[in-house]
């Protein structure tokens, strides 16, 4: 599939190999593997001149058109921003988790009479919610990849 163009030399019956790929596999998922292996590419610190070599044959397909560009361009652009919708939902959500953990807190405090103890369960519950909230808001969502 690296192959197809509409318009440009591409594998012969390619517009057959190309039908028969999306029958039988699931186009997003191929295009975000692709991406994934852009992504590295374009994370990796160039050595030996890579960097140019990889631009340089990119800039090269600019001049035609191939599917290839497509993923590339795709998996070059930045993540799309959270919408208002989900941004509400975020902070909803950690609203949820602080209205109900801080009782659960608040008991296990009063009910423990060493004080060491009862700072390393404070301690604990603040790394795991802010692991949580990390995990949340780091989580990618499926409709974008």
């Amino acid at each position: 599939m690296l192959y197809f163009s509409e318009t440009e030399w591409t594998l012969p019956n390619m517009m057959a190999i190309s039908q028969e790929f999306d029958q039988s596999h699931n186009q997003d998922e191929y295009e975000k593997k692709i991406g994934q292996l852009v992504r590295r590419i374009y994370d990796q610190p160039g050595s030996n001149g890579d960097d140019d070599r990889w631009n340089e044959a990119v800039q090269r397909l600019r001049g035609e058109d191939h599917y290839l560009l497509v993923l590339i361009d795709g998996a070059s652009r930045k993540p799309a921003r959270r919408s208002r919708g989900e941004t509400a939902r975020l902070v909803l959500a950690g609203a949820v988790v602080v209205a109900v953990s801080l009782p659960i807190l608040s008991f296990l405090k009063s009910h423990v009479s060493d004080p060491a103890i009862s700072k390393w369960i404070e301690e604990g519950a603040f790394f795991a919610l802010v692991v949580l909230v990390w995990f949340v808001a780091n989580r990618r969502r499926h409709s974008t990849e």
